[in-house]
């Protein structure tokens, strides 16, 4: 069973800024050269370019072909997998995180682990373990441990 590599693990990768880039980038090579090792899901590529392209948050923010040449490596790797949500997974998401008071930004974490979920995936390798931890059916590794 893959794990899940989180956005800011991808972000990281690509930051040469960031000081977890090294450990980040490893990681990501590391699923681009071993079939089923890792995996991705959408809502990863695009919350990735929502990172990168703010400069407020990577300076210097990355420019669009970067950007494209970045996701369609990642999404066109065969290597790398890639799960999708279901059909059911947007309301099934809403319920859960009605019945668990989710607020704010953690509706994109909760969204995410039903991903997970629909594709029999798991565990998750993030620099934001505590965001995971409120969801019982995921486990969360730490990005600085998981090489």
């Amino acid at each position: 069973m893959p794990a899940l590599l989180d956005s800011n693990v991808l972000v990281h990768a690509v930051y040469r800024g960031s000081p977890l880039h090294a450990v980040a980038a490893k990681l990501v090579e590391r699923g681009l050269r071993h079939r089923d090792l890792y995996c991705i899901a959408p809502q990863n590529l695009v919350e990735f370019a929502a990172v990168v392209t703010r400069p407020r948050l990577v300076s210097p923010a990355l420019p669009g072909r970067e950007v494209v040449r970045i996701t369609e490596l990642l999404y066109r790797s065969r290597r790398l997998g890639k799960i999708y949500p279901s059909r059911g997974t947007v309301i099934r998401a809403i319920r859960q995180g009605g019945t668990m008071g989710i607020s704010g930004p953690r509706w994109y974490d909760l969204f995410l682990a039903m991903t997970m979920a629909d594709a029999g995936v798991n565990t998750v390798i993030t620099e934001n373990v505590d965001d995971f931890r409120a969801i019982p059916f995921v486990s969360a590794h730490d990005l600085r441990s998981a090489d």
